[in-house]
């Protein structure tokens, strides 16, 4: 499982975070890996990277627009709010078809967008996610 996390337009994200003694603390383990939109981290489980995120939270607040839970099995990216749902109360049994979903895009400026499923994609995106999440979530 891995820690999608996407920075704000404008913001190296890597730099931010590697620049910062708290949150260099808080990553020693993880080993963060540079993308040009952001930081990808390894988790072992849907939990630890639910405790990593909210070791983060204020980083996420003020640098990222995004933090996405890779789910491999079903070849998706999740929002935090669906990892938790998942994880905490065991009610939401992700299958293959999950009913609310939509693309978050990263465009070439930088600038990131949630995407409803149907809408057409922008020219100029340079990564597209497809992600699953709640329905409060839906863009």
């Amino acid at each position: 499982m891995r820690l999608v996390c996407i920075g704000k337009a404008g913001v190296d994200l890597y730099r931010t975070l590697s620049d910062s003694e708290t949150s260099r603390h808080i990553l020693r383990f993880y080993h963060p890996k540079e993308t040009p939109w952001g930081v990808v981290l390894e988790v072992a489980t849907v939990s630890s990277g639910l405790a990593l995120a909210s070791e983060l939270r204020w980083y996420i607040m003020r640098y990222m627009t995004e933090v996405l839970f890779e789910d491999t099995e079903h070849a998706v990216y999740l929002t935090r709010d669906l990892a938790r749902e998942v994880y905490e109360t065991r009610s939401a049994a992700l299958i293959d078809g999950w009913n609310i979903s939509f693309s978050v895009i990263i465009m070439e400026d930088g600038s990131s967008a949630r995407v409803p499923d149907g809408v057409p994609i922008p020219d100029g995106v340079v990564q597209r996610f497809r992600v699953w999440g709640l329905a409060h979530e839906h863009p």
